[in-house]
């Protein structure tokens, strides 16, 4: 995989993420107990949010990796040889939206 698809994939990942813990944080009662579904724990809905925070950094660390901290990433995203998805775009836009 080059190296605009695999940091396209980490801030898909991380949008999804802080998508999902936007929903949770506005839908979900802070008492209620959810279920760890890799280890079937029960835990709170601050647990969760502080899990989602832990992934959200370790694609951070990964994304600071993949691009040397920004370094290797100029020109990469606005050549005039760069095409991107807009099918996709809208298709991400439309699902955080929700």
């Amino acid at each position: 995989m080059n190296t605009a698809k695999q940091i396209n994939k980490c801030l898909d990942d991380m949008l999804a993420l802080q998508a999902e813990a936007k929903r949770l944080h506005k839908e979900v009662d802070g008492r209620k107990k959810l279920v760890n579904q890799e280890t079937g724990e029960k835990i709170t809905k601050k647990q969760v949010l502080e899990l989602a925070e832990v992934e959200i950094t370790q694609i951070k660390n990964e994304l600071n990796k993949l691009t040397n901290n920004g370094q290797n990433i100029k020109g990469l995203f606005d050549n005039e040889y760069y095409i991107n998805d807009m099918m996709q775009d809208k298709l991400l836009v439309k699902n955080n939206s929700k």
